[in-house]
C-alpha cells in the first residue's frame, strides 16, 4: 500500500500548471528580447563599403594607367633620340655611304618581310662630337671604336652563321674592356663628385654587355626556329644599347673634365 503522500490525488504533489520546465508545455521557447551577440554591420553598410572599396580601386588603377603611359611615352622618345644619335655617327664613319631612302620598300611576294636594311660600312674615322681637342683622348678613341664594333655586327649579323656569332661580341667586349681602362685612367684626374656618375655607368656598361651576350646565346639556341629573326633583332637591340650608354660616358667624362678645367677647347 502506497504511502497517501505518493498518491496522484496527495495535494503534497505539485499540479502540472504548477510545474516550472525548462521548456512550456505548450513547446515554446521564450526568445530573449536582445541577441546575444551585438548586431554586425547591416546591408546597407557594407554596400557603401563595397562601393567605396571600388572607387578606390578605379582612381589607383587609373592613376596606375597614366603613370605607365607617360613611361612608355618618355622610353619612346629616348628611343627615337638614341636612334638619330647612332645613324648620325654612321654617317660620320662613312661619310660616302649614301642616304638612306625613305621611300618603303615593297614586300616580296612570298610573305615574307624583307631583310633589314644594312648600316654603311665602316671607312673614315668619325668626327668630334664635342667642341673639344681629341687629339689625345682616349676616352674618345675607345668609345668611337666601341661603336664602329656595334656597326661591323649590324653589318655581320644577317650574314654570319650562328656559330660564328661568338667572333663578333668577343669584339665588342674588347673594345668595351679598352673603354673601361681608358676611363679607369682619368679618374684619379676628376673631382670626387664626378666619380659617382662615371662609376655606375662603368657598371651600366658591364650589365649591357651580359645582355648582349645573353641575346646572342637566346639568338644561337634559336637560329632553325622561327624565332630566329626575332632573336636577330633582340641581339641588335643590346648592341644599339650598348653604343648609346658608351655615348653617355663619353659625355659623362667630358662635363667632368669641363668642370675641373681639364678640357681643351678644338683647334679651329
Amino acid at each position: 500500500q502506497l504511502n497517501e503522500a505518493l498518491c496522484a490525488s496527495s495535494p503534497d504533489l505539485a499540479s502540472p500548471c504548477d510545474y516550472q520546465s525548462p521548456v512550456d508545455s505548450r513547446n515554446t521557447l521564450t526568445l530573449p528580447i536582445r541577441s546575444p551577440r551585438p548586431r554586425s554591420m547591416g546591408e546597407g553598410e557594407f554596400s557603401r563599403v563595397d562601393q567605396n572599396s571600388m572607387e578606390d580601386t578605379q582612381r589607383l588603377w587609373q592613376r596606375e594607367r597614366l603613370h605607365m603611359q607617360d613611361t612608355l611615352r618618355q622610353q619612346k622618345e629616348q628611343m627615337v633620340e638614341d636612334k638619330k644619335w647612332l645613324a648620325k655617327e654612321e654617317k660620320l664613319l662613312d661619310p660616302m655611304a649614301p642616304e638612306e631612302v625613305s621611300s618603303p620598300v615593297p614586300q616580296e611576294a612570298d610573305g615574307e618581310s624583307a631583310a633589314p636594311e644594312k648600316p654603311p660600312r665602316l671607312k673614315a674615322q668619325a668626327a668630334p662630337t664635342a667642341e673639344l681637342d681629341r687629339s689625345d683622348d682616349k676616352v674618345y678613341q675607345t668609345v668611337m671604336d666601341l661603336v664602329k664594333v656595334v656597326v661591323q655586327l649590324k653589318n655581320d649579323i644577317p650574314e654570319l652563321q650562328p656559330e660564328l656569332y661568338i667572333t663578333i661580341v668577343k669584339s665588342v667586349g674588347m673594345a668595351l674592356r679598352d673603354l673601361i681602362h681608358s676611363v679607369d685612367d682619368v679618374l684619379p684626374t676628376l673631382h670626387d663628385s664626378n666619380k659617382t656618375e662615371i662609376e655606375g655607368t662603368q657598371k651600366l656598361l658591364n650589365n649591357d654587355m651580359a645582355e648582349l651576350i645573353s641575346k646572342m646565346r637566346l639568338a644561337q639556341q634559336n637560329a632553325i626556329t622561327s624565332l630566329k629573326e626575332e632573336c636577330k633583332k633582340q641581339m641588335l637591340a643590346a648592341a644599339h644599347t650598348l653604343a648609346m650608354d658608351s655615348k653617355n660616358m663619353l659625355d659623362a667624362v667630358d662635363q667632368a673634365r669641363v668642370r675641373a678645367n681639364l678640357a681643351k677647347p678644338a683647334v679651329p
